[in-house]
């Protein structure tokens, strides 16, 4: 089928055109349509749908690496060793899933200050989905409902109150994912790749800009900067709304 081919149906849409609408409007209804169905569950079932997000992630992460290695042609290890700030999604999944204790909540912090924000980022800006592929592609589509899961999970634990963020989780969090930059980093430099955009940036403002300005630091500012950001943005988005939240109970409960 033409749909799973290098090539896919029809041409490149690129940015902002009717093909990134649909793109967008069919990742925020499926996101929609997931919480309605779930945001009210019991704790034990809302674990329950966590660990079968993980299963059907890990199984659409290791059919694009099938896909890669098997139909793309001129992959590289760019291509599919998973391994990007998206990627973190899979991992965080595993361990909120089958994990314990500060490992369960390490694993909760990175999919809900680190997924919901990235997901957002890519819905908006597919750099690697529609800037490469048409809307009809397998890669498209995967990219869809890969994202598309990683806000869904992320809205689900808070949503639910199965997740209550605090502040105290940006000491564990940001050292644990500097950690896996410091690792990502070294192995692009043993095998030449640029996994998380870690040793050479996309070529967009202000990251091109960032890299010429300070190139040995950019690594350092980069890594910095998706965590440490994606942390502030969704932890004060929260604290925010729910400061709004009961602002508004508390006026309907004077009348």
């Amino acid at each position: 089928m033409k749909f799973f081919s290098n090539e896919g149906i029809g041409s490149v849409p690129g940015l902002m055109g009717w093909q990134h609408l649909i793109f967008i409007l069919l990742s925020f209804t499926l996101i929609t349509i997931l919480l309605v169905f779930t945001y009210r569950l019991p704790k034990d079932k809302i674990a329950k749908t966590i660990r079968i997000i993980f299963w059907v992630v890990l199984i659409l992460e290791i059919c694009k690496i099938i896909w890669n290695l098997t139909i793309r042609i001129g992959a590289s290890l760019n291509d599919w060793i998973p391994l990007y700030y998206c990627s973190i999604f899979i991992y965080g999944l595993a361990l909120a899933s089958y994990g314990k204790g500060k490992v369960k909540r390490l694993g909760e912090t990175w999919i809900f200050y680190g997924q919901i924000v990235a997901g957002l980022a890519f819905i908006l800006y597919p750099s690697t989905a529609l800037l490469i592929h048409p809307l009809c592609h397998v890669l498209t589509i995967h990219s869809l409902i890969y994202h598309s899961l990683a806000i869904y999970v992320g809205l689900l634990i808070v949503l639910s109150k199965y997740y209550k963020p605090q502040k105290e989780d940006f000491i564990p969090y940001t050292i644990s994912l500097m950690l896996f930059c410091l690792g990502v980093y070294l192995f692009n430099i043993i095998f030449t790749t640029n996994l998380m955009f870690l040793n050479k940036p996309v070529d967009i403002w202000p990251l091109a800009n960032i890299f010429t300005i300070a190139k040995g630091l950019y690594p350092l500012i980069i890594a910095l900067a998706q965590i440490c950001g994606t942390f502030v943005i969704s932890y004060y988005s929260y604290i925010i709304i729910k400061k709004t939240r009961r602002t508004k109970f508390k006026g309907r409960k004077n009348r």
